[in-house]
């Protein structure tokens, strides 16, 4: 009875697939040796296997016993350069499919497994190498990504390199093994993190000199790649104390104004930047008329905590800017006359300037500015009093021209614009879309690519909101809603009962509202105030608040804010800044505002000025 029983258990099984019976069969056979008819050897060490397993998994075998070569004759492989245990865990791999990684032989079975062009292990190892990247191991592996041509390794190595540049090239024993050419893959990076050329140099001539017999012939290429006219007056002292010790050395000397430095260093590097918030047409609001005051532009540092005035634009208010790199872009206003604005000023800080460039196609004020793909882009706004624009334009970059893109489905102005994903996002803003003033409840999305509009509902009506992409989505700060007490507004008569608010709210990349994402609520009701992302903080500056103020008229009350603010997602609160507004002892809202590359002080230092520089160091053979 049992045995009908187990005869019926064997029956019901499912029979092993083809594939199965077969590996496991060549893996008896190779732990028998039996029928092999080939032979790997790795330093003296022979490794029987069987060449039709070995041709059939990669085509680098197959290749080889294919052809005419000595291989398919005898059938044995040399792999001398590799080590015999590397060799003996691709075996094993090959008849069993698996692999027990260990951070101390991953590399070398990275690079066996992409010299002999075993996919599956080669990603596999890449896997595991990605897992355990650090930055005591980042050079090695950025020198494994860039020979090996793993996009994914070479970019996440990469990143830890910039970041620890300075430290790896003066401590790192690993950073004196770099083969040439990945040592200048590392010196050409824009994305270095460093404060200093003298880095780079010192890293050129660290790395020499642990070879001096052998690498001294690569010393003028290798200082081509620093940026020599970027070294300040004191480093260049340093520089030069350091060469005269070597009469096989020659340093050349010129003198640079500010545009020859430019050109001459080929842009700075990452670290040798300071991320500051730009705020545009700041004033004091208090005193005289309009038209008398000045409007700075100014500069904060949240890391420094401190403010600095830039070189002074055209007096005009409700402008928008943008920054592209270490490059502002401000258009369109209101000039203190009253008249509207079509220009659009572009600010280096390396050549301490502003440049009109070609203006848009209409004045615009209190639209929206924003960038994305090496484009900017300009929508929506207004023209004059109550007069909405629906027209969008872009403007080309390198092109340096300006071009219609799709109408927006409806005239706006007063909206929170960002970009997300190759997306510009319009959220709420005034319209007067049905012959009359109302607030947007609805998300307009434009695709650059497609070059289409659409629309998405919110759960109220908003307009002079804050917005900031982050995290895969949009964080809109602040300003004016619907409320269930009707009010009176003096600017806007038929605007009903709206009111300033301290909500927030996160809109997924669909547009809309993700309840999910809480905020904690502004510690003021406010809108209209600059809302920009730093780092991982976004910071609310300035702003707004018109009530209802009680006394018997039933009068608006206007309060404006100076204040700075700034969350980080996960606090459960905003913090105060010690830091106000400058030049505005009252406060102001609805001014142009962004984040922007800044040259730190020592570089703009020389770029101030006409001043002698290193501009080549030869190697003179003796």
């Amino acid at each position: 009875m049992n045995l009908l029983m187990d005869r019926d258990e064997e029956i019901g099984e499912e029979p092993k697939p083809l594939d199965q019976y077969i590996r496991e069969g060549l893996n008896q056979l190779h732990q028998e040796q039996l029928l092999c008819d080939a032979t790997i050897v790795a330093k003296g060490e022979r490794f029987p296997c069987h060449r039709m397993l070995l041709a059939a998994i990669n085509p680098y075998f197959r290749a080889m016993f294919s052809s005419s070569f000595r291989e398919s004759q005898d059938g044995e492989v040399l792999l001398q350069d590799m080590d015999p245990s590397i060799v003996q865990t691709v075996v094993n791999y090959y008849y069993t499919e698996e692999i027990a990684l260990m951070p101390e032989m991953a590399q070398d079975l990275f690079v066996a497994a992409s010299r002999l062009q075993i996919l599956p292990l080669l990603e596999s190892c890449s896997r595991f190498l990605l897992e355990h990247i650090s930055s005591e191991n980042c050079l090695s592996l950025y020198e494994l990504g860039y020979a090996h041509s793993d996009p994914a390794l070479f970019q996440e190595a990469k990143s830890l390199v910039n970041l620890h540049f300075k430290r790896l090239s003066a401590e790192d024993k690993s950073f004196l093994d770099l083969n040439p050419s990945t040592l200048i893959s590392i010196l050409s990076l824009d994305s270095l993190v460093i404060s200093s050329e003298l880095v780079i140099y010192r890293a050129v001539w660290r790395w020499v000199m642990a070879q001096s017999a052998s690498r001294l012939s690569f010393l003028g290429q290798l200082l081509t790649y620093v940026r020599l006219p970027l070294l300040t007056q004191e480093e260049l002292r340093e520089v030069q104390s350091e060469m005269t010790r070597y009469r096989d050395l020659h340093l050349r000397w010129k003198r640079l104004n500010r545009q020859e430095r430019l050109q001459q260093s080929q842009g700075l590097r990452r670290g040798m930047y300071a991320s500051c918030i730009i705020c545009v047409d700041l004033f004091n609001m208090e005193g005289p008329e309009l038209k008398t005051k000045d409007f700075q532009v100014g500069c904060y540092d949240p890391q420094m905590e401190m403010w600095e005035k830039l070189p002074l634009l055209k007096c005009l208010y409700c402008a928008r800017c943008v920054a592209v790199g270490d490059k502002l872009y401000v258009t369109g206003g209101v000039h203190t006359d009253d008249s509207y604005s079509d220009t659009m000023h572009e600010y280096s800080p390396l050549r301490g300037r502003w440049t009109q460039l070609p203006s848009m196609s209409v004045a615009r004020a209190s639209h929206g500015f924003l960038t994305c793909n090496q484009k900017l882009f300009a929508v929506g706004g207004w023209c004059k009093y109550e007069d909405y624009l629906d027209t969008a334009e872009s403007f080309d970059l390198v092109e340096k021209s300006w071009a219609p893109i799709a109408r927006m489905p409806f005239a706006l102005s007063h909206f929170a614009s960002t970009v997300l994903k190759n997306k510009l996002y319009l959220v709420g803003g005034v319209t007067d879309s049905v012959g009359s003033w109302y607030a947007s409840r609805k998300v307009l999305i434009y695709e650059v690519s497609s070059g289409l509009w659409s629309q998405v509902f919110l759960d109220n009506e908003c307009y002079w909101s804050g917005a900031v992409a982050m995290n895969n989505g949009i964080y809109v700060i602040g300003g004016y809603f619907r409320s269930r007490v009707r009010r009176h507004n003096e600017r806007w008569p038929d605007s009903g009962n709206m009111h300033c608010t301290r909500k927030c709210f996160f809109l997924g990349e669909d547009g809309r509202v993700d309840k999910s994402i809480t905020i904690p609520r502004l510690p003021i009701e406010l809108a209209g105030a600059g809302v920009v992302r730093w780092k991982h903080r976004i910071y609310v500056l300035g702003g707004e608040n018109t009530y209802l103020y009680n006394n018997l008229e039933g009068e608006n009350e206007e309060e404006y804010y100076n204040t700075v603010y700034y969350w980080e997602p996960g606090a459960t609160k905003w913090v105060l800044c010690h830091d106000r507004l400058p030049f505005t002892s009252w406060g102001l809202s609805g001014f142009g505002c962004t984040t922007m590359k800044v040259p730190k002080k020592p570089i703009l230092e020389l770029f101030r000025k006409t001043s002698v520089a290193l501009t080549a160091i030869e190697v003179v053979n003796t």
